[in-house]
């Protein structure tokens, strides 16, 4: 961990409109948290709370593992759109 420092929302929205353009992903509004992301394949959801200015570093890093598990994204495509 750490390898990630705290970035802009609107950056992380960003990314998470790419992907649920070209991977296999949904977003859609998340309930208590502003957004969710749904694998399509296992349908597992992931809530993010991205009502601040800013977003985690350890949340960003915790994002990416889940995307990585799921084989939703490899680490450099992740790294290449952040």
């Amino acid at each position: 961990m750490g390898k990630y420092a705290d970035i802009k929302s609107r950056k992380f929205i960003k990314l998470l409109k790419w992907l649920s353009r070209k991977k296999p992903v949904e977003l859609s509004a998340g309930g208590k948290h502003n957004l969710a992301i749904t694998c399509i394949h296992t349908g597992e959801k992931y809530p993010i709370a991205c009502s601040h200015n800013l977003m985690n570093k350890h949340i960003v890093e915790h994002f990416k593992e889940w995307l990585v598990q799921r084989e939703l994204c490899t680490e450099k495509e992740f790294d290449d759109h952040l």
